[in-house]
Formats: structure tokens, C-alpha cells, sequence
């Protein structure tokens, strides 16, 4: 044989061998066991529990006075629209047997960048996060992965907890809220209202029959019953907004909240329309692969205890079934 012909038997080997790798499964993007860690953050009006990976973007879960705990994966780079990703978690080998099945579900973009956990499965999802499952996401169209390791989240859960005051709101347990603010006396909307309208709508599209309620605000100038009336026209006009930008309007409910509670003479936050999501029928989450109990879903979690997280050997699989 030549050794040109040798020569190209090597190289058409080699690329014939690598493609079989490539297609044996995607390699996901992931931290050393030092670099994984969850980090607490308090903000002024919520409170977050996140962990990043390069290249592979951020898990995230957040709270806010009012709204239920909400759980999203920021990806590294925005994603093509009506893009979807799916979301396993499982028990790493090292780790032995859990007294949690696995999570499978599929998560719908919000935003380019942004797709949320469904909210029926949030809880479940911390669930087994607190008892060291690990998460994988597969990036859209399945080119990419990344994997999150769940071996300390038990460990900072107590200050997430501690972070968040339980301070209530209009509606406590509401899935998120948004806040259309207006010029003193007005019930037109200006640009920045109408931005703000455009993103509720961008996330109350995406669910089915959402449930929305509308409450007015104004400051603390003028007579009682002008005020009334203004924060019902504010509302209503908010309302008209959303129903234009192809929010269901069957589902949207509007209050005269009258004078905000925290005004003061006339406070400009004070002049607005929260936009409260409630629920809806939401459609985002495909069945697991393990069937998942009506209880083990919805159920509250009980407070986490500081433990120490097991240490895996270096090199070992990432989680059973991947």
C-alpha cells in the first residue's frame, strides 16, 4: 500500500471516528466540583439563589414580596425565536439511590436569553435540588448542553430563606407582577408604560387563559372620589393595552385600588397599575419521565438544614440516565 493511500486511510478514519463521538451524545458545559457553588443574593426588592456555569449560562431561583418562587435558566446567548429547551435532573451515581424520581420538562423562552421553569414544577424542582439531584438543560435544537451540580444548594438554601422576609402584597403567591406608572392627573399611556405592557404580554401569551388582575393606583393629592375614578381609568387603560398586544381579555380583571397606602402627597410611585398574574392553565411542562405525584409537586418544602454536601470523586459520571 502507498503512503498516500495509508495517509488517507488515517485521516478519513480519524474523521469518521470523531463524528461517531460527536453523535454518542453532546458533552454538556459544566464546572469543577471547588467552582460549583450556589450564591445567595439580596436585592432591595427580591431575593435570588443562582448558580453559573461559563459558557453555559445561569440557574436561577427568585422571590419577590407577593409573588411565588420562581425558577429560570438564563442561557449565555439569545436563542432563536419560539425556542425551546429541556430540562432533566437525577441523582449523580456517587451519590447512591434518592428518594426523588427525576424531573423532565420542557422550558418555554420568555425572552431570547431567558426560558422559565414551569411553575407547577418550581417547587419539585428545589425539591431535589435540596437533596443533591443534579440539573441538565440541553441548549435548543440539542447542539449544546449544560450541567448544574445540585451538591450545595442544601447548604445555602437556609440563607435564601433567611433573605426573603415574607413581606405580603396585594396577592401573595401571584407568579409576577409589572407596574405601568403614570404622569400626575393622566390615564394615557406613555412610552415607557407601553414597554412595560408589551413584556407582561410577552409572558402572559405564552400561557394558556392566563388570570390577571389590575389594580389602579394614585398619590395622595385631590378628593377621594376623583382619585377613585382615576385609578379604575388607569386600570382599564391598562387593560385595553394588554388586549391589543393579544392578551386574552376574558382573563383580566380590573380594581379601583383608589389612593396607593404608601403615598405621600404626590409621589410619582404612587401613580400606577400593578399587573398581577394569579395562574392559568399552563401548558409548558411535558410528563416526566418518572410520573410525578399531585403532592410531590405542589406541596411546600420544609425549611433546609445546613449539612454537609458528600464530596464526589473527580472524573465521575455527571448523573444516572445522561
Amino acid at each position: 500500500m502507498s503512503v498516500l493511500r495509508r495517509l488517507a486511510l488515517l485521516v478519513f478514519g480519524g474523521l469518521w471516528l470523531a463524528h461517531g463521538v460527536a453523535q454518542a451524545g453532546v458533552v454538556p458545559h459544566r464546572e469543577s466540583l471547588e467552582r460549583s457553588d450556589w450564591q445567595v443574593i439580596e436585592l432591595d426588592d427580591a431575593c435570588r439563589i443562582e448558580q453559573g456555569v461559563r459558557h453555559g449560562g445561569t440557574l436561577r431561583f427568585e422571590t419577590q414580596p407577593g409573588l411565588a418562587l420562581r425558577a429560570f435558566w438564563l442561557a449565555p446567548y439569545a436563542m432563536p425565536e419560539g425556542a425551546t429547551a429541556r430540562l432533566r435532573t437525577g441523582a449523580p451515581e456517587w451519590l447512591g439511590a434518592s428518594p426523588k424520581s427525576p424531573l423532565d420538562l420542557e422550558l418555554r423562552a420568555e425572552r431570547p436569553d431567558r426560558f422559565r421553569v414551569p411553575d407547577a414544577h418550581v417547587q419539585a424542582l428545589q425539591a431535589r435540588l435540596l437533596v443533591g439531584h443534579d440539573v441538565r438543560i440541553d441548549f435548543p435544537g440539542a447542539e449544546d448542553a449544560v450541567h448544574f451540580r445540585g451538591i450545595r444548594f442544601a447548604q445555602r438554601a437556609g440563607a435564601f430563606e433567611a433573605c426573603y422576609t415574607g413581606a405580603e402584597g396585594p396577592d401573595v403567591g401571584a407568579l409576577d407582577r409589572w407596574s405601568v406608572y403614570f404622569a400626575t392627573g393622566s390615564r394615557e399611556l406613555d412610552s415607557r408604560g407601553r414597554e412595560t405592557v408589551a413584556r407582561a404580554a410577552e409572558t402572559l401569551r405564552t400561557v394558556e387563559r392566563p388570570r390577571v388582575r389590575l389594580v389602579g393606583l394614585t398619590d395622595a393629592e385631590g378628593p377621594r372620589e376623583v382619585n377613585e375614578r382615576l385609578s379604575r381609568q388607569r386600570a382599564e387603560a391598562v387593560r385595553a393595552a394588554l388586549v391589543e398586544a393579544g392578551v386574552p381579555g376574558d382573563g383580566l380583571t380590573v380594581e379601583a385600588g383608589g389612593v396607593d397606602p404608601d403615598a405621600d402627597g404626590e409621589r410619582e410611585g404612587s401613580r400606577r397599575v400593578d399587573i398581577w398574574w394569579l395562574g392559568g392553565a399552563d401548558a409548558a411542562a411535558r410528563p416526566s419521565s418518572v410520573a410525578e405525584t399531585a403532592v410531590d409537586a405542589g406541596r411546600e418544602l420544609p425549611p433546609a438544614e445546613p449539612r454537609a454536601a458528600p464530596e464526589s470523586p473527580r472524573g465521575a459520571p455527571a448523573s444516572a440516565g445522561w
